[in-house]
């Protein structure tokens, strides 16, 4: 009978205490933006600690960074003292521009700052790139997209998605936990995720390269152009296996792996998912 009561004086308390709380609580935002030369071809590489990232291609020798920095803290201070210790460090390094966040760190060089003390911190990056730039990025805890490079690119996130959008070149992406998409692209990828679907168009293929598609709990879709050429080996634990193609030397009965020649062969396509379907269509 004393439920409701105590449920009633624990509710009360929580609307006088919720109100002083976000009056101390802060949050701190902050932009660093600036524009470094680059020459085609060479490679961009940034290493961010926790946020979001993104890339766009565009028709200059130079690269654009921009990095939104945020902070929330229990109080202002607190705040304050967080944001002025986060460093975003950029410039020339093995022949093009690295860039990199760095956090600020306890006694024990331990990232700290984001668990304890009531502070959170995230750095957001949209980048412009030289349309032939090679790229390599890795973020931490965020979703990765790229559009419309042509140089080689490695993308690797530890949670979250990556997308990729009017893209060629070679592709190499990589995450934890997470959806991989790319769209309307052409040249070769490779892709793997732990928890997430696969989902790849490719309107060009280069003739003799390797492909590679993996995931744990997801489905694989294939979108490959009608005159491609590869060996396909695709297989499922739970799910199964279609194609629009002809494979040749494949064994209908199996509707758990589907292997054998496409077009007369090629390079390697290697598709595996544990939970899911793979799905390979024409386009």
């Amino acid at each position: 009978m004393r439920t409701p009561m105590l449920r009633r004086t624990i509710l009360a308390l929580l609307g006088l205490l919720l109100p002083a709380l976000a009056t101390n609580a802060a949050t701190l935002k902050e932009t660093f933006q600036k524009t470094y030369p680059l020459r085609a071809g060479e490679k961009v590489t940034l290493r961010n600690v926790n946020g979001a990232v993104v890339v766009e291609a565009w028709d200059r020798a130079e690269v654009q960074v921009v990095a939104e920095k945020a902070v929330k803290a229990g109080d202002a201070e607190l705040a304050k003292k967080a944001m002025s210790q986060i460093q975003i460090q950029a410039g020339r390094a093995d022949g093009g521009l690295r860039i990199e966040t760095k956090l600020p760190k306890r006694n024990n060089g331990v990232f700290d700052w984001m668990f304890g003390r009531d502070v959170s911190m995230n750095v957001a990056y949209r980048l412009r790139v030289p349309r032939e730039a090679r790229l390599d990025v890795v973020t931490v805890n965020g979703g990765l997209r790229l559009a419309g490079t042509r140089g080689d690119a490695s993308l690797g996130t530890t949670n979250g998605g990556i997308e990729v959008e009017k893209a060629e070149g070679r592709l190499e992406l990589a995450t934890t936990n997470g959806a991989i998409q790319v769209a309307d692209s052409a040249g070769s990828v490779e892709a793997e995720t732990t928890n997430g679907g696969i989902e790849i168009e490719l309107h060009d293929v280069a003739v003799g390269d390797d492909m590679r598609f993996s995931t744990t709990n997801g489905a694989v879709t294939l979108r490959l152009p009608r005159d491609i050429r590869v060996s396909l080996d695709a297989a499922v634990s739970n799910g199964r296996v279609s194609s629009d193609f002809e494979v040749d030397g494949a064994d209908a009965r199996n509707r758990r792996r589907l292997s054998g020649d496409i077009n007369g062969g090629g390079g390697r396509l290697v598709v595996r998912t544990t939970n899911g379907s793979v799905t390979i269509e024409e386009i």
